[in-house]
């Protein structure tokens, strides 16, 4: 019980500095398709911009967006992370589902789906020119394996990856189809079931027409609470949360300059 609510206050606490710190967040709302909308948040940094990416949360991909209130009822890494990339210099859009979905899993390959983040990619490009990326995490990642090859972006980046279990897994899309830089992360403590560490060398692999591809490890971090594939343990780098976006954004702005 103590550690549960001793991992419970170090949530609370990443939480308020991520809150604290400083970036222009907007919620939006926008339509991609006939009588379809995706309502998102948009982080943009103050000074700028060096690149930009989707962010693609977990699960069913579902985060709570409250339009009026302004607020999100999800504790997803990249959500929760979201202003820790504008500080970085990365423009970032976090969706949530389609309004005619309830939810993506199992359904991550969706070409309507396709077509909503063709539209949230317009969406970047009216605010910058600079490179963009999608970035996905445990079954957001399959999200960003599925539409990478037939999207108009420069790089992605798979984190806490989905690679076994009875449903669908990232290795459901044809990953030879990306001919991009891609960036793998994961962190050596995972114990979900469907994304165990083992996974990233067979996505490493599968990458075989990537023009660049790197994998990070992590070590550190908080073991956090709930159940093992959930958002606050090692499979969401609970406690690091900081450094992880740190590497991330380094590898990214990295591998486009190049």
């Amino acid at each position: 019980m103590i550690k549960i609510r001793l991992n419970k206050i170090v949530l609370v606490i990443s939480f308020f500095l991520m809150a604290s710190i400083v970036n222009a967040e907007v919620f939006k709302k926008i339509s991609t398709r006939d009588g379809v909308t995706v309502s998102f948040i948009k982080n943009s940094p103050l000074k700028r911009i060096k690149a930009a990416a989707v962010l693609f949360a977990g699960g069913g991909g579902n985060i709570g967006l409250d339009m009026g209130r302004k607020t999100v009822d999800s504790e997803n890494f990249l959500v929760r992370s979201r202003k820790l990339f504008s500080a970085s210099g990365i423009l970032t859009i976090t969706p949530d589902v389609p309004s005619d979905m309830t939810g993506l899993k199992n359904n991550r390959s969706n070409l309507d789906y396709r077509t909503d983040i063709a539209y949230l990619i317009e969406e970047i490009k009216r605010s910058t020119s600079s490179p963009i990326w999608l970035i996905g995490t445990s079954r957001g990642s399959i999200t960003v394996g599925y539409h990478a090859p037939e999207l108009n972006i420069n790089g992605i980046v798979l984190t806490a990856s989905v690679t076994e279990g009875n449903n669908d897994t990232i290795f459901g899309a044809d990953l030879s189809k990306i001919r991009i830089p891609t960036l793998i992360v994961h962190h050596e403590n995972d114990v979900c079931i469907a994304s165990p560490p083992s996974g990233t060398n067979a996505i490493f692999n599968a990458l075989t027409n990537a023009p660049k591809k790197h994998v990070l490890l992590f070590k550190e971090g908080n073991y956090g609470y709930g159940r093992d594939c959930g958002a606050t343990t090692p499979h969401g780098f609970l406690g690091i949360e900081r450094e992880v976006v740190s590497a991330i954004t380094t590898w990214m702005l990295k591998a486009t300059d190049d």
